[in-house]
């Protein structure tokens, strides 16, 4: 019989959790409770979990070895999947992020040839332990995203994702894999800023954007950074506000109009956004200017 799942086995309490609008990977902010006794289980997929408070001491078998854990604010903890686990017992009890790294979407962001989708068990150890503050506030930022009903779309899901998995990966490999040399080619760039242009006042995704220039989603983020050294997403919000700029200096659009024609959530995430950028509320930037 096969065993049971260790999300199975473990009841967490979810806080948080990544809804259906969410366009990156799975994401939960969760409490683990004290573990009594875990005689068999097993990783059905990779998870990578962020200890933000409390503390768990842990002992068993993972895979087959001994296996010791002691996680405290701060701790890093990475299982691959189909890692069994034995005779488990945990004392303490934690609060933490734990984002579920799927196979077929890290396939899409990044492009590569899964060879039996295991693409992280051909790079990273099978297991980490580590203290990683970085990785933290990559997290605490996905969150944040998650609680404000994910204003900044897509294309910042997927952005945040991948760079979690790329510094995990470039961090913590053991082998990397070949650089792509080929770069965004100046017809390749202008290809997207039509789309940017045409798709301005929509939610745009770093997939599409992939698709249409035939490039990965994670060799395009690296070699568009290299082009005009910010992210798509970054870029994308400047045209955004410069657009939002030229319809508040015409005064003949409400505040609402403006937000949504520029590809805003909702009015007051244009505001917030607005403000942020250029040191002004909308209504102030319209006045003066």
């Amino acid at each position: 019989m096969k065993p049971k799942s260790f999300n199975e086995l473990v009841k967490n309490t979810v806080l948080t959790k990544s809804p259906a609008t969410w366009g990156g990977l799975s994401f939960f902010h969760e409490i683990t409770p004290s573990i009594p006794l875990i005689r068999h289980g097993i990783t059905e997929t990779p998870c990578l979990f962020f200890t933000t408070s409390g503390w768990l001491e842990g002992k068993g078998k993972i895979g087959g070895n001994d296996f010791q854990l002691v996680n405290t604010s701060g701790s890093l903890s990475y299982l691959d999947r189909d890692f069994e686990i034995e005779n488990f017992t945990a004392n303490g009890e934690q609060s933490g992020f734990r984002m579920e790294l799927d196979f077929q979407k890290i396939e899409q962001l990044t492009g590569k040839d899964l060879i039996a989708g295991a693409l992280l068990s051909r790079y990273l150890p099978r297991h980490i332990t580590d203290k990683d503050q970085h990785i933290g506030a990559l997290m605490a930022g996905v969150e944040t995203e998650i609680l404000n009903d994910c204003p900044s779309g897509t294309l910042y899901a997927e952005s945040i994702s991948l760079t979690i998995v790329s510094y995990l990966w470039g961090k913590y490999s053991v082998r990397h894999s070949i650089r792509e040399l080929n770069g965004l080619s100046p017809a390749k760039f202008s290809i997207l800023m039509e789309y940017f242009r045409e798709n301005i006042g929509h939610d745009i995704s770093l997939l599409e954007m992939g698709k249409i220039i035939d490039m990965s989603p994670k060799h395009l983020c690296r070699c568009f950074k290299q082009a005009t050294g910010e992210s798509p997403y970054q870029y994308l919000l400047k045209l955004r506000i410069n657009e939002a700029k030229r319809l508040l200096r015409k005064g003949s659009f409400s505040m609402t109009e403006v937000a949504y024609s520029t590809g805003f959530s909702s009015p007051s995430h244009f505001s917030t956004t607005f403000r942020k950028a250029t040191g002004m509320s909308p209504r102030s930037f319209q006045k003066n200017f």
